[in-house]
């Protein structure tokens, strides 16, 4: 099996090497315009390929994607945000099996439009909203579905990076709603099967002043509305120095569950004989390894006709109208219905 890699950056570098340890998959192809950075992807590659055992062999080329797209089986997808519709259209239109990073678009008109296209021409599609892979998100939304939670009271997530974005891409983020908050945004819903009716969205400039100049927040606190009548919250951090810290919790009239806890997670506690963590989680790599490598496999097993995408195009509307809802909030400082409910 011969796999693409296309967008180079942090995330597709990490994808690429994932594929490349996953069995089945012969050969990645690192795709990019910038010949350095390519190569130079590819050579850290082959550095951990030499000491590590059943790995893919990793080659690299500088030609445009529609021109490779031929020559594989799967492509996926890691580039500037602002190309995913147009090179999604593309990848379609070659009925070539995709993994695309979101958003696909950035409003709900656009993704209506787009992933009905990109449904309508067949091609097994999987965009990466990588916590409906993980493990515990998993069987925390199975505790949910077989009734152990109860009816539904009470959500609370908990979404601190550890550390800030570069400078220079706050102003192609696109807002915290949909650069940090999104993956919140897709979980909470699918997690607990409840729509949300209300969002409200508040923040501050706290770390970082060039926020300010775009309209944006750092430090953020977003409550739920859900349809039953449950409430929930988000509180985020574009900074956290504790380290990466990502939860998710339910409580409904039977008990309470929770995804993300654990001895790494960034919270030392001041009760007798608590401590903080040896090792918390340092990045969200660090954070979603089991996540990622099982979004890797599931494409891989997508790839070969024997799984279904679990993230179809279509799958990101709910989360992003709770984008466009946030940012509405947090703009106004009113209550907003978001257009879309899940």
């Amino acid at each position: 099996m011969r796999v693409g890699v296309a967008g180079l950056g942090r995330i597709g570098a990490m994808h690429a090497r994932n594929l490349a340890r996953t069995g089945g998959v012969d050969e990645v192809v690192l795709i990019g315009r910038d010949a350095g950075r390519t190569e130079a992807v590819r050579t850290r590659l082959d550095e951990q390929r030499a000491t590590e055992s059943g790995w893919a062999s990793v080659s690299s080329t500088v030609d445009p994607l529609a021109d490779v797209l031929p020559s594989l089986d799967g492509i996926l997808v890691a580039s500037a945000t602002d190309t995913h519709a147009d090179l999604a259209r593309v990848v379609a239109g070659s009925r070539t099996p995709l993994l695309i990073e979101k958003p696909l678009a950035l409003g709900v008109d656009e993704l209506t439009d787009l992933s009905r296209d990109l449904e309508a021409t067949g091609t097994p599609i999987m965009v990466a909203f990588h916590r409906r892979y993980d493990p515990g998100y998993q069987r925390l939304r199975q505790h949910v579905l077989d009734g152990d939670v109860g009816t539904l009271r009470l959500v609370q997530a908990t979404e601190n990076d550890h550390y800030a974005l570069p400078v220079d891409y706050i102003p192609q983020s696109h807002g915290m709603w949909l650069d940090l908050l999104i993956h919140d945004f897709d979980i909470i819903p699918w997690v607990v099967g409840d729509p949300v009716v209300e969002v409200s969205m508040i923040g501050s400039v706290l770390d970082e002043p060039v926020y300010g100049d775009h309209h944006d927040t750092d430090t953020a606190m977003v409550t739920l509305r859900f349809a039953s009548g449950a409430v929930g919250s988000i509180g985020a951090l574009r900074r956290s120095d504790a380290g990466q810290d990502v939860r998710l919790e339910v409580t409904g009239t039977n008990g309470a569950f929770g995804a993300g806890s654990g001895p790494r997670t960034p919270i030392t506690s001041t009760e007798p004989g608590g401590s903080a963590p040896a090792d918390p989680y340092d990045t969200f790599g660090d954070r979603f390894v089991p996540a990622f490598e099982e979004e890797i496999a599931h494409f891989v097993r997508m790839i070969r006709g024997e799984s279904e995408s679990l993230t179809p195009p279509a799958a990101g509307l709910v989360a992003t109208a709770l984008a466009e809802a946030a940012a509405e909030s947090f703009h106004t400082g009113r209550p907003v219905r978001p257009r879309t409910t899940a």
